[in-house]
């Protein structure tokens, strides 16, 4: 257990006060021309109150869990720098391995994490924080929730770039779900993730959707991708077909005519997929189980895992099924329904659990109530409206399909889930806005050809006179 120092009460509020003063200046930097940004301060403010939150349920009421282990190995990571500043500099950049796992002892300590790359990368990313928060746990979430809203907020700003009349909306759907920007902020993979695909996003679409400031943006492209493959290389499989179709899809509108268009688009399109392939299987190597060649394999195991007893009855089952593409396929309907709508009310046996389940029966609500107002036939007609939509909608079902189907535990499915909730209700806000501009845009043809139909036609000499 974690308990809180002197330096959290004394350290935490100035912090804060430091951050608000700079979230003031963003703020009124920007918001003449971009009047979104005055979600800035609110969408702020629940994302450090989330951290904060999540420090404390995880020292309080968990009495321990990742995000406590994380801590730990960062203070020991800290006991190396100290005594072993040469090794601290080759772990950092190495991560541990059979070279330097010996320099751990007594005196420094053991890391919880060392025989986990992909987690110990959470240690090592986090450490320095640690270290400029003077050892505190809380001021050290503070830090880290203040650093990943910038890839939150950045991911809000593609989504207003392109539908500024959805800013009050949009704004719901990326800033403000209570167990995104909750789960989302802690001492945890998912806030460093999670951020990563803000800052992804936000880079693609400048980059390769809009094509500017090159230099801006390829680094921070290339390293958001690095962190999603080192940390949870799954959100990288699930970004990456519509990432693709949404390259193809702003190269196609470059194009006039739709005969030239029907041509082209497959031609980019196996372009795409090859280029897709050629660079997942050329990262084999530092994919390790989530290379092509074994990730199916892992997915059974890791569904199979999750269902073991001592997950303390959190455990749900979509069924079995086999490494194989058909028979995951068959399991779609019932993975994408578990990432996104479940725990049920009805299934939740804590308190935690009872909060995802409320958000969820809020969510599978609006879900359906979008489906009954807008009407089947006209949200898949709207889905192909926009580049971006589709990007967000792809992305969404292969990523809810691959969590639901590797995940049967519902601790872990309300954290796994989050990346996924900000492209799913911000698609459902968009797909809404479409409809009824569909709706309205008919209703005034219908009132024009009345109009037309009622009017008589003039004679020429009529006119004259």
């Amino acid at each position: 257990m974690v308990f809180l120092s002197l330096a959290d009460f004394l350290l935490a509020p100035f912090v804060l006060v430091l951050i608000y003063y700079l979230g003031r200046i963003t703020r009124n930097r920007h918001i003449d021309q971009q009047p979104e940004y005055k979600y800035y301060m609110p969408g702020l403010t629940v994302k450090l109150m989330g951290g904060i939150g999540v420090c404390l349920i995880y020292s309080l009421y968990y009495r321990g869990g990742d995000t406590v282990n994380y801590y730990h190995d960062g203070l020991i990571m800290l006991n190396l720098l100290y005594n072993k500043t040469g090794v601290f500099i080759d772990v950092m950049l190495n991560g541990i391995n059979t070279h330097n796992i010996f320099s751990f002892d007594r005196k420094i300590g053991w890391p919880i994490y060392y025989r986990d790359p992909t987690t110990f990368i959470v240690v090592r990313l986090t450490c320095l924080l640690i270290l400029v928060s003077l050892k505190s746990f809380v001021v050290t979430t503070i830090l880290l929730a203040w650093i990943s809203y910038a890839g939150v907020w950045r991911l809000y700003l593609v989504f207003t770039s392109e539908f500024p009349q959805l800013s009050k909306e949009l704004s719901l759907a990326v800033l403000f779900i209570p167990s995104v920007f909750f789960w989302g902020s802690g001492l945890l993979k998912d806030t460093i993730t999670f951020a990563a695909l803000g800052f992804f996003t936000y880079s693609f679409y400048h980059l390769l959707i809009k094509r500017k400031k090159f230099l801006s943006h390829i680094l921070p492209l290339t390293f958001s991708a690095l962190i999603i493959l080192s940390i949870k290389p799954y959100i990288f499989f699930a970004l990456l077909p519509g990432s693709l179709i949404w390259l193809v899809g702003s190269l196609v509108d470059k194009f006039q005519g739709n005969f030239i268009k029907f041509f082209v688009t497959p031609s980019l399109l196996t372009i795409a997929i090859l280029s897709a392939y050629f660079t997942l299987y050329s990262l084999s190597d530092q994919l390790g189980v989530y290379a092509l060649d074994q990730v199916l394999e892992r997915a059974v195991i890791t569904q199979q895992d999750l269902k073991k007893d001592y997950y303390a009855g959190n455990s749900f089952d979509i069924g079995d099924f086999e490494p194989t593409i058909p028979s995951m396929l068959s399991k779609t309907p019932q993975a994408i329904t578990a990432t996104l709508f479940r725990p049920y009310i009805f299934e939740a046996n804590n308190v935690v659990m009872l909060l995802s389940a409320i958000e969820n029966t809020l969510m599978l609500l609006l879900t359906i109530y979008l489906f009954l107002k807008v009407s089947i036939i006209r949200v898949f007609k709207v889905m192909f409206n926009h580049n971006l939509l589709v990007f967000s909608l792809t992305f969404s079902m292969f990523f809810a399909f691959a969590v639901g189907l590797t995940t049967s535990n519902f601790g872990s499915l309300v954290r796994y889930k989050i990346p996924v909730m900000p492209f799913f209700v911000a698609s459902l806000f968009i797909i809404r806005h479409y409809a009824q501009r569909s709706v309205i845009e008919g209703e005034r043809k219908g009132k024009e050809l009345k109009l037309n139909i009622r009017m008589p036609k003039m004679s020429v000499e009529q006119t004259t006179l």
